[in-house]
């Protein structure tokens, strides 16, 4: 008996593993021409946590086995770090040398319409939204989701009083360029704001931009970004809810609109990261990307961004860092990306319960002189 039992499990430790080195794929494959390793991609933890459950099985029965998870884990050692960084020394402590003037704090946040749906049962969503970023006191904020309105106290104008420490702004909303109200995103500076530049998606409800923003005597770029959603509807959540395989029509449906919404989600992402990548290469300054990926470091969007950069959170941040606090299960989509010379400290994702995401903030150190002449 106990035989049968172990080669069940060593077949399903087989299929996890299987499935774990095709999460290793979906970032170098792009969702445009095959889909398969997206799908694997965005199940990595899952995939991760029953391959350390079968190393422990083997381990507790001292079973040669246990090479099978061992052996594909390690190879995806740099997916591991994305998930939960190997930060051992304090990333809190800042080098004395390092001059503060030199420095600045930046936070990325989705807000998610300031809640003007009242997705919440709090009825001062904004008012706190406020006080935890005046709290804060960053010098750059990213918003995505923003949104304004010709009603009093909801307009960009209202907003910028709230933020008044932050005199510099820069908006793009999505549903209609000549509008000045609706959904778009916004950056907020305590620094001049040079130029704006709106990166044109082919999709109305997701959107890029970048601000060209005066540290001292140095340029720098923020790009604040919010690739393809998925879109869900509530239906769909209801269904994956509650879902159990008979195979019934109305089953199949909902599983075939799920894949498709994917796919469609993936695909866009795909393109949208490899518009945004262009732009990065072609900064004639350093670079800064914040915002709200949609998608998991394991991911081809995530990677085609990252290219030749640094990731705020595997550098200066611990923990799994998830900033996803929507109903499916919490990932991390949220990211600070950063070129040479910008150096990271105090990564820290925040737990509050105004958005589904949690925000983000970080601490910047550019050195003088960063852009030779």
């Amino acid at each position: 008996m106990k035989r049968l039992a172990d080669r069940i499990i060593l077949i399903l430790n087989a299929l996890a593993a299987a499935g774990l080195l095709l999460a290793y794929l979906a970032p170098f494959t792009n969702p445009a021409k095959i889909i398969l390793p997206a799908l694997f991609g965005l199940a990595y933890p899952i995939l991760l946590m029953l391959n350390l459950l079968f190393l422990s099985y083997w381990l507790i029965n001292l079973k040669k086995e246990i090479l099978i998870s061992l052996i594909v884990i390690l190879l995806g050692w740099n997916h591991l770090n994305s998930l939960l960084p190997l930060n051992f020394k304090d990333s809190k402590k800042i080098p004395a040398d390092l001059p503060q003037t030199r420095m600045f704090k930046t936070l990325s946040y989705n807000v998610r319409g300031f809640d003007i749906y009242h997705w919440t049962s709090n009825p001062r969503v904004k008012e706190g939204i406020f006080e935890f970023i005046k709290g804060q006191e960053p010098d750059i904020i990213c918003f995505q989701e923003y949104y304004t309105s010709n009603r009093k106290g909801e307009s960009h104008a209202d907003v910028s009083k709230e933020l008044r420490d932050l005199p510099e702004s820069a908006v793009y909303y999505t549903a209609d360029l000549t509008n000045s109200n609706g959904f778009g995103i916004a950056t907020f500076s305590r620094y001049p704001i040079l130029r704006k530049s709106r990166i044109p998606f082919n999709t109305s409800s997701n959107a890029a931009m970048y601000t060209d923003i005066l540290f001292h005597t140095d340029t720098v770029r923020i790009f604040n970004i919010h690739l393809q959603s998925i879109n869900f509807r509530q239906e769909d959540y209801a269904f994956m809810d509650t879902v159990r395989l008979k195979y019934t029509n109305q089953q199949l449906r909902g599983i075939r609109n799920i894949g498709s919404q994917l796919k469609k989600a993936f695909t866009l992402r795909a393109e949208q990261a490899e518009m945004i990548s262009n732009y990065i290469r072609n900064s004639p300054h350093p670079v800064l990307v914040m915002g709200d990926f949609n998608d998991t470091p394991q991911s081809y969007a995530y990677r085609k961004i990252k290219k030749g950069m640094h990731d705020a959170f595997r550098v200066a941040g611990r923990g799994i860092g998830n900033t996803y606090a929507g109903e499916l299960p919490s990932l991390r989509i949220d990211y600070m990306i950063y070129s040479n010379p910008f150096i990271a400290f105090q990564f820290k994702r925040i737990k509050t319960n105004y958005s589904d995401h949690f925000p983000i903030t970080s601490l910047f150190y550019l050195p003088e002189k960063a852009v030779e002449e």
